[in-house]
């Protein structure tokens, strides 16, 4: 008998999301651990760098995911955190993801390593999730990333990275493989569709009789009410907007809104709650109509089952809800572990699960059993 490959020493999974870069990696327990980034990242001067690092040692460092940045080639990009508040950087919702994936990828790599102590050598399996619209770009992205992990620059020196496998599925995807597994057959006699509400986009997977055959993506997600309401206020910061408009539901908070407003004078900051209020009041069914009408616009008539996922499909429950009214409905269609809940984040890493349990089972379990092994002897030791 042959020898078994070994297996990569890190494992892990990305969604490019438009509020946050999610990543599901193979803790050293075996067990699936969540990091999150800020999806912000931009070119930087090499000087600038050196200027942050220099300044780092005099005043203290941060977690990795906050102080990431990389080099490949000649260029430097700040990632994550460190490119949103030290360099300025944006989401870049109007550019392709796959483009601004890159840099994203190697930055993450580097930092779930560095929790791990990989060490600068190492070999990796990465999955990543793109819209339906830019996935016929999966195989140019594996190779700019194939590329980069060759040999790139961090804050810890030197990575040089194989890439050992590489998977790429368009957004919802993770949560169909698992619909596929739990239904079976069942599943190749229905007509069901997978709507993926995020911050960005709105995407839309539909499956005939077991059969993927129409992937859209529009930009329908929840950014568009975040502009509808800053357009009738008085340019407010668009991500804390966001979050208040999320966290505070189908009725405005005030409590949420309150750390938003500008003005100066009791009066005035009565004038703007009430402004921002009404606004929100105002926009949001007017968001929630043109989704709804997309949707209608894209799915078919004869829709047995929809699956339906993301942070912008719990904020519109009540309305998605009466839109599918007589379709079995499926919320997030896959059971986070208890690790990978978390209060905030809710549902929103469904589909990056999804998509774990689907290339784990593709790589195999040598990885798990092989970390596992690594944990109990590091422990009696």
């Amino acid at each position: 008998m042959g020898r078994k490959p070994k297996p990569p020493d890190l494992f892990l999974v990305l969604d490019f999301g438009g509020s946050l870069t999610k990543v599901i990696y193979m803790g050293k327990n075996g067990e699936p651990t969540v990091l999150c980034m800020e999806p912000e990242v931009i070119g930087v001067p090499a000087a600038s760098v050196d200027a942050y690092e220099r300044l780092s040692l005099d005043m203290g460092e941060a977690l990795p995911q906050d102080r990431a940045w990389v080099k490949v080639d000649e260029s430097y990009y700040a990632v994550g955190y460190l490119a949103a508040k030290r360099f300025h950087g944006n989401a870049g919702l109007s550019q392709l993801k796959y483009e601004r994936a890159y840099p994203k990828t190697l930055a993450a790599i580097w930092v779930a390593a560095t929790s791990l102590g990989l060490g600068n050598r190492f070999k990796v399996a990465l999955a990543a999730l793109l819209p339906p619209g830019e996935y016929e770009n999966a195989s140019r992205l594996e190779a700019m990333i194939a590329s980069g992990l060759e040999r790139f620059e961090t804050p810890d020196g030197t990575l040089r990275v194989k890439l050992t496998h590489f998977d790429c599925k368009p957004e919802g995807a993770g949560i169909y493989l698992m619909r596929t597994q739990s239904e079976g057959m069942a599943l190749k006699r229905k007509t069901c569709a997978v709507v993926m509400l995020g911050y960005r986009n709105a995407s839309v997977l539909v499956s005939e009789r077991g059969q993927v055959g129409k992937r859209v993506t529009s930009s329908f997600g929840f950014v568009r009410l975040v502009e509808m309401v800053d357009s009738r206020t008085s340019g407010l910061d668009t991500g804390r907007l966001a979050r208040a408009i999320a966290l505070g539901g189908e009725q405005p908070s005030p409590k949420l809104l309150q750390p938003l407003l500008q003005s100066v004078t009791r009066e005035g900051r009565k004038e703007e709650m009430a402004a921002l209020t009404n606004a929100i009041v105002e926009c949001r069914p007017e968001y929630a109509l043109a989704l709804r009408s997309w949707l209608r616009e894209v799915l078919p008539r004869d829709l047995d089952e929809v699956i339906l996922s993301g942070g912008t499909a719990d904020y519109l429950k009540r309305d998605l809800e009466e839109h599918f009214a007589g379709v079995d409905v499926i919320w997030h269609g896959v059971e986070l572990p208890p690790n990978l809940r978390d209060a905030e984040l809710g549902n929103r890493i469904s589909d990056a699960y999804g998509m774990y349990l689907y290339f784990q089972s593709i790589v195999g379990q040598s990885l798990v059993e092989s970390l596992r092994e690594s944990t109990e002897v590091a422990t009696s030791a």
